[in-house]
């Protein structure tokens, strides 16, 4: 973990909820991989196969013809758009991509949602095992965050233990909690403090807002990596929670809310539809 004194120094500041405040995150992308080491640009790119990812589901749920919420090709990422069209050419995958392809190349998917969870889980396990504990943490805290409110959407949709498991990413202690406790806390409020906090945002959060759940994600992870970098300084792990932070910026800064409420409608009637099944 090296220091970035020049790197950082440089970067410019990052703005939540300012309109006003524009950022060239493919600049910015750029400029921070030449300037990393080979072994911290490897780490960092975990960061930018989150684009990849929905880019990836995108082109699989167009080839099955299934809905997708991905409605256009997300950047910075590492793969172009002519090149996640035609993912199975591609020869320099990341090893989950290339796992989960593999692995799934016969499989009927049901939905997008579970399309993207079992690519997620993947991308997740590998990042647990990277090396390096930034990335580690992350990823850890990601996955139960992501399972959590899965969790209780579903409820609040009356979804029933089966259905809630299918919505959920992996398959470790906490995904039967999730899935079969009736406790407010799912049962698990000691063993994983921070649980408590993810269930008291989504709760007091405004449910008809089409951003809602970024919302949460966004002050959720905000204060998870203050946390995480709070006794550190011009070293990897502030250039991956500043890039953390920036790519929210940049996603709430840049909202069309008509487009965002259209798309919460169609979310919404495609949930009510799979809950009266």
């Amino acid at each position: 973990m090296g220091s970035y004194y020049y790197l950082i120094s440089g970067l410019p500041e990052v703005k939540l909820s300012d309109a006003k405040a524009k950022y060239d995150i493919n600049e910015i992308t750029q400029s921070i991989l030449s300037s990393l080491s080979a072994k911290d640009a490897k780490f960092f790119k975990y960061l930018i196969y989150q684009n990849d990812n929905k880019n990836l589901v995108n082109a699989i749920a167009k080839q099955k013809g299934l809905f997708s919420p991905y409605t256009k090709h997300l950047e910075p990422c590492i793969f172009s758009k002519e090149e996640i069209q035609k993912y199975s050419n591609i020869s320099n995958l990341p090893t989950y991509m290339s796992k989960f392809l593999e692995d799934n190349k016969n499989v009927e998917w049901e939905s997008v949602r579970h399309i993207e969870n079992s690519l997620l889980n993947l991308y997740y396990e590998e990042m647990i095992n990277s090396g390096n504990n930034f990335i580690k943490n992350y990823a850890l805290f990601m996955r139960d965050m992501k399972n959590v409110l899965a969790a209780l959407n579903g409820r609040a949709l009356g979804f029933n233990s089966d259905k809630i498991a299918k919505e959920l990413i992996g398959d470790y202690s906490l995904i039967s909690a999730l899935s079969k406790s009736t406790a407010s806390d799912f049962g698990v409020g000691r063993e994983i403090p921070y649980i408590n906090t993810i269930i008291e945002t989504f709760n007091s959060s405004d449910k008809a807002d089409p951003y809602n759940m970024e919302n949460i994600e966004c002050s959720l992870v905000g204060e998870f990596l203050d946390k995480l970098t709070s006794i550190k300084s011009f070293t990897t792990d502030n250039i991956f929670a500043y890039y953390i932070n920036l790519n929210y910026a940049v996603s709430i800064n840049g909202r069309d809310e008509e487009e965002g409420k259209k798309h919460l409608e169609t979310l919404v009637e495609t949930l009510k539809s799979k809950a009266s099944l």
